[in-house]
């Protein structure tokens, strides 16, 4: 196939696009809402996970001691805590830091803090507590069930942790996973069902042509190369028409949502969702749906 061959078939499928402006556009923005469904669940699941992420480097165990417990004590315990191969970080927080934090937490609150500050520091009611985060959230059972060992008794008052939070979050996650699968699997056959009719349409208003083409000896890639050419044009114009919508979306709200859940959006490249790499793949979508549509829609209705 020469040069000017394909300038003329490449011309004729941009023809077919813009002949039936209102059908194309109906089967264009069809494109455009599967292209934007997908790229928003890609991008939902890669907040999620730098959520989840930054959760879990957030979640710890608080183990508080009763009052009264040496502070060599919980230092000696603190030691031998960090020196579990698991455990990333023990800090320490004495009772009158304890005191101070519970009074900067409710600083709006006057006559809470009144009553606090009516104890001197040995009456001190808050306890003394480690604060302890581990690798994995797999580990954080094996190190509440050494606080909650016999000889750990006496000293300990609480164990808390928030692995709830990070459960949830996970299952969340797991759910956005599914439903971005059955909304991908039904948005894009949707999307080939309506290319695959627009198409058919297109080869019955052109039927005389092709039947003269036929007849003047056009080769089978000619006569069928347009009607590719179209559909390939529908996934690239929705592709555009997405990127259109999604990127400013992205820049106006990238900000306040990396603020409202104090995540660092910037990072979603490390969860493979670079902004180019996004725009690639809307187009790489666009261009199989539209050109599976044509496929089908030729072999089924354009019998040369």
């Amino acid at each position: 196939m020469n040069s000017i061959t394909l300038f003329r078939i490449l011309k004729n499928g941009v023809i077919n696009y813009s002949r039936n402006f209102w059908l194309s556009l109906a089967a264009t923005s069809i494109m455009a809402i599967t292209l934007f469904t997908v790229s928003s669940l890609l991008i939902i699941k890669a907040v999620t996970d730098i959520s989840l992420k930054t959760i879990e480097d957030k979640v710890d165990i608080s183990v508080y001691f009763k009052l009264g417990v040496p502070e060599a004590i919980i230092k000696q315990i603190q030691d031998q805590v960090d020196s579990f191969p698991q455990v990333k970080s023990v800090n320490y927080i004495p009772s009158v830091l304890a005191r101070e934090k519970f009074k900067e937490l409710h600083k709006n609150e006057p006559l809470l803090i009144e009553s606090v500050e009516q104890f001197s520091d040995e009456e001190n009611p808050f306890p003394a507590s480690l604060a302890i985060r581990v690798a994995s959230l797999d580990d954080y059972q094996n190190i509440i069930t050494v606080f909650q060992a016999e000889n750990l008794n006496p000293y300990v008052k609480k164990i808390t942790d928030k692995r709830d939070v990070v459960d949830r979050l996970q299952k969340i996650t797991d759910a956005i996973k599914k439903i971005g699968i059955v909304l991908t699997i039904f948005f894009s056959a949707l999307t080939v069902i309506v290319l695959f009719n627009t198409i058919r349409l297109t080869i019955y208003n052109r039927r005389e042509e092709i039947e003269i083409m036929r007849l003047v000896g056009a080769s089978d890639s000619y006569i069928r190369g347009p009607f590719l050419i179209e559909g390939v044009f529908y996934g690239l114009t929705g592709a555009v028409l997405t990127a259109a919508l999604l990127y400013p979306i992205l820049y106006f709200l990238g900000p306040r949502l990396s603020s409202f859940l104090e995540i660092d959006i910037t990072k979603l490249a490390d969860y493979g969702l670079n902004i180019w790499l996004l725009f690639g793949a809307l187009v790489g979508l666009g261009v199989v749906l539209g050109a599976i549509s044509s496929l089908i829609a030729v072999r089924k209705y354009l019998k040369i």
